[in-house]
Parts: structure tokens; C-alpha cells; sequence
């Protein structure tokens, strides 16, 4: 962490960074300005009141996506989209800690809400590369407790602020890491 941290402020921007630990010694083999550039215009909230929840804006702006924890709740959720509704823009993959082996759902989806994860982790390297649509993603929520078929937002007491079941709408942010439940207006 120290020296992605240095890295990142010599840089000025996210960095992908080829590694290698040997005896116990951290190698920094090679390090290069993540690919962060994308050709759609990010949107953002209007007056989307306090947010539950932040982490780390990995990719894309306001989205509003239905909740879902596995690859079967995604696709019994794309048949309830409705193209020309308001409210929501897509489905949202739930996920408490993103693995590599989950890549090709996570690019099948519009966007990601990960408990843990970073802007160089496997999911943000993933989602960065995505080039023919809008997705939004936002990992390292810290107060989010991802369970197997729902998800809680954690208050600072360790009790549950809110819950999330498949299919709640849920909205997210990918450029401020912000999270909140239900439905939020967007800027035109």
C-alpha cells in the first residue's frame, strides 16, 4: 500500500503495477497510468440527499441498477428492465469481495457494488477495459456487509442502517464512490 501510495502521487493518476514477493522482499517489476479514459460523458445525481454508504469510484457516474448477489438473479432481473423507465438504468452486481473467476459476470451486468476491492483490484482493471458501454462501479465499500442473497449497509454502531434484497434498486456513483438505496433523479 505504501508503495502504490507513492507510486499514485508520482503519477497523478491510478497506477497498474506488476509485482513480485520473494523472500519475503516486495519487487516492483514495472508500473503504468491505469487506462481510465473512457468516451461516454459520466452523469451525476440531482439532489440525491445524504448518501448510506462510500467507497472508491472506480468507473462511469450516476446509476441507478437493480440489486443482484449471483449470476441467475442477474439474468431473471434483465427480463423486468423496462427500456424506457426513469428510475432505473440497469442491472447492479452485488458482490462482497470480487475474484478474478467472476469477471465474465461482472462485464455481463451495467454495474458493480463490491464491499471490498480497490481502483487497481481485478474487478476495477476489468471494468476500466470496457469500452462499448456505460458501467459504473464502486468497490471498497467499507460499511457494506454483503450476505449470500442480500446486503447491509452498516451504521457506526455495528446495527443495520438498511437492507438490500434482489431486485431493490439501488443507486451508485462511479466517479465519488457514493451508495444509496432507492432511486435518484439525474441530471439531462
Amino acid at each position: 500500500n505504501h508503495i502504490n501510495s507513492r507510486i499514485r502521487r508520482f503519477m497523478g493518476t491510478d497506477a497498474e503495477i506488476e509485482f513480485t514477493v520473494e523472500r519475503g522482499v516486495l519487487s516492483v517489476l514495472q508500473t503504468r497510468s491505469a487506462e481510465t479514459e473512457h468516451m461516454f460523458e459520466p452523469r451525476t445525481f440531482h439532489k440525491p440527499g445524504p448518501a448510506c454508504g462510500r467507497g472508491i469510484g472506480v468507473m462511469g457516474g450516476a446509476f441507478r441498477g437493480l440489486a443482484a448477489f449471483n449470476e441467475q438473479q442477474a439474468r431473471q432481473l434483465v427480463s423486468r428492465l423496462d427500456p424506457d423507465s426513469s428510475e432505473v438504468d440497469g442491472i447492479l452486481l452485488v458482490l462482497e469481495n470480487p475474484v478474478p473467476d467472476e469477471i465474465p459476470l461482472i462485464l455481463s451486468v451495467d454495474g458493480l457494488l463490491a464491499a471490498r476491492g480497490g481502483s487497481t483490484a481485478h474487478a476495477a482493471v476489468a471494468v476500466n477495459g470496457i469500452d462499448d458501454k456505460p458501467f459504473s462501479a464502486v468497490l471498497g465499500v467499507s460499511h457494506l456487509r454483503v450476505l449470500q442473497n442480500s446486503a447491509e449497509i452498516i451504521g457506526p454502531e455495528g446495527d443495520a442502517l438498511c437492507r438490500i434484497e434482489p431486485g431493490d434498486v439501488v443507486s451508485i456513483h462511479g466517479q465519488t464512490g457514493e451508495v444509496f438505496t432507492g432511486s435518484r433523479d439525474i441530471y439531462d
